[in-house]
């Protein structure tokens, strides 16, 4: 009796009203918006103090040198400290909210992870490292939607609303792009789209936004406005889309490998691990003389570059230094990610195929900008392999629909190369090699009758192992009861003859220890091609 009561408390879940839910994702975005609209002042006024007191007369005073030589290496020796103490807050913090909304992690102490990763990201970047905001942002989105689930004691299913809202604030955020904070939540994150889900992270983006725009007087990442050019033959245009695009499908394979290798290279590396750190921090500073546009995120790189006469040799050492030294920073685990690194990585390509195409086919210098956004689209799809969200969020950067069609057929031609090479999206590969939520495979099963129920939802994509299945021939988990099939926003009581569509969302319920540990094979199971 107690045991359908417990389920009955369950599948209410279902049908509660959402108002509740809507007001707290408000909330979530407000709190996202302030949060990260400090990050990136605090970010804008560590580069200040980077080109204040690292300028080249600074080489002629040895003692000061050394002094600030040796704050670097004791940035990056207390940042370490800090990334081993909370594992959960070093690198991107993408894969670890993926992880999160997959139960293979929780943030067990979540306003001291949020601290550690506020003000590590303010350090480490600030420092020179080259590493991008916008991935943390997501990550201390993720932290204020996890702590309102907390502070106002909701269920699971809102805990994924809730974190998912605080993701794509966070993003919104950064980059001045709501819209695009929500596509990538879905696109990258959920892989589904449901209403519920939209108003949440919509609600939660425009909030973000809202606050980083009015309050805080934060513009977009990139002032980069251009018209589409018409000086050249259309079809010969599309053709170079479709070349550029190949190239960079290559490019960015190069870089994922690149990434991962460098990782490998740095964990195997057979000597203290603070010696490698003040290597690293080292050589930070040596860059913030040498190369200093290539120090930090890089998006005044970007707004420079179209402005700037540099010959095509120039711009690749430039690429060269800016992917090497973006794949040792992430290395060290530390609070960055590669998010806007890699848009600044494509937009140096961009302008090195537009210098190509002026050079020998005499096209106008309104090329270059141009290449240098659809380089931007197209690199992030090669790497994330998230088109929609590249191309949007270019679109919100540069607000002009002018290049849609362009942005798309480089974005399509790159997507279509990865795949070809057999490219992994980078979140994936590096969602896969982070350390996750031990589960015990001992328990004895029939204690999973006697523990706590919760709800999970599965999306249902075409060509998955669900698509077409019938309920009953379906290998489930022990104790997992299908309480629900949402189809087009009607739920459906299903029998062992329903059978399940593409587009569906399975509602499950089972224990929770179960939940832990099956969730992501059954979320595999219901999206992967």
């Amino acid at each position: 009796m107690i045991r359908k009561k417990n389920i009955q408390n369950h599948v209410e879940l279902l049908h509660k009203e959402n108002k509740g839910l809507y007001a707290l994702s408000i909330l979530v975005g407000l709190t996202t918006g302030i949060i990260v609209s400090i990050y990136r002042y605090g970010l804008s006024f560590a580069e200040h103090l980077r080109s204040q007191y690292l300028s080249k007369e600074i080489l002629t005073n040895p003692v000061k040198l050394i002094f600030i030589w040796g704050i670097f290496i004791a940035i990056g020796l207390f940042v370490d400290y800090i990334s081993r103490k909370f594992p959960t807050t070093g690198g991107s913090g993408i894969p670890q909210v993926k992880a999160l909304i997959l139960r293979k992690l929780d943030y067990l102490f979540w306003v001291k992870e949020l601290l550690v990763k506020f003000f590590g990201g303010l350090l480490g970047i600030g420092a020179g490292l080259s590493l991008g905001r916008e991935g943390p942002s997501v990550q201390l989105g993720s932290y204020i939607g996890y702590g309102v689930t907390k502070i106002f004691k909701r269920d699971y299913t809102d805990e994924k609303y809730l974190v998912t809202a605080g993701s794509s604030a966070g993003l919104a955020g950064a980059f001045g792009a709501p819209l695009s904070g929500v596509v990538f939540s879905m696109e990258e994150l959920h892989r589904f789209f449901s209403s519920k889900l939209i108003i949440c992270t919509f609600l939660a983006s425009i909030c973000s936004n809202f606050m980083a725009r009015r309050i805080f007087d934060m513009n977009p990442s990139f002032n980069l406005y251009t018209k589409y050019p018409t000086s050249i033959n259309p079809y010969l245009q599309f053709l170079f889309f479709i070349i550029f695009g190949v190239i960079l499908a290559f490019c960015g394979k190069f870089f994922t490998v690149s990434l991962i290798k460098t990782q490998d290279i740095f964990k195997g590396i057979k000597l203290p691990r603070a010696f490698k750190i003040s290597s690293v921090m080292t050589l930070s500073f040596i860059i913030c003389f040498v190369m200093p546009d290539i120090t930090g995120g890089g998006h005044h790189l970007v707004e420079n570059l179209p402005y700037i006469n540099q010959t095509i040799l120039f711009l690749v050492v430039v690429l060269v230094a800016k992917l090497f030294f973006t794949t040792i920073s992430y290395a060290t685990g530390f609070q960055g990610g590669i998010f806007l690194p890699m848009l600044v990585l494509g937009a140096i390509l961009g302008k090195i195929y537009a210098l190509i195409l002026i050079n020998n086919f005499g096209v106008g210098n309104d090329f270059i900008v141009h290449y240098m956004i659809l380089g931007m689209a197209g690199f992030f799809v090669a790497v994330v392999r998230a088109p929609i969200t590249g191309t949007i969020l270019i679109l919100e950067m540069t607000g002009s629909f002018d290049h849609l069609l362009a942005i798309a057929t480089v974005s399509i031609i790159a997507y279509y190369v990865t795949d070809l090479l057999k490219l992994e999206p980078i979140y994936e590969i590096l969602y896969e090699r982070m350390p996750k939520k031990k589960i015990e495979d001992d328990l004895e099963e029939d204690r999973h009758e006697h523990l706590d129920k919760t709800l999970i939802c599965i999306p249902v994509s075409a060509d998955s192992e669900f698509e077409n299945k019938l309920i009953k021939d379906i290998q489930w988990p022990k104790h997992t009861l299908v309480v629900a099939i949402r189809r087009a926003e009607v739920e459906y009581i299903p029998k062992g003859s329903s059978q399940i569509l593409a587009g569906d969302v399975l509602v499950l319920l089972l224990p929770s220890k179960l939940a832990d540990k099956i969730n992501e094979d059954l979320f595999k199971m219901g999206t992967a091609h």
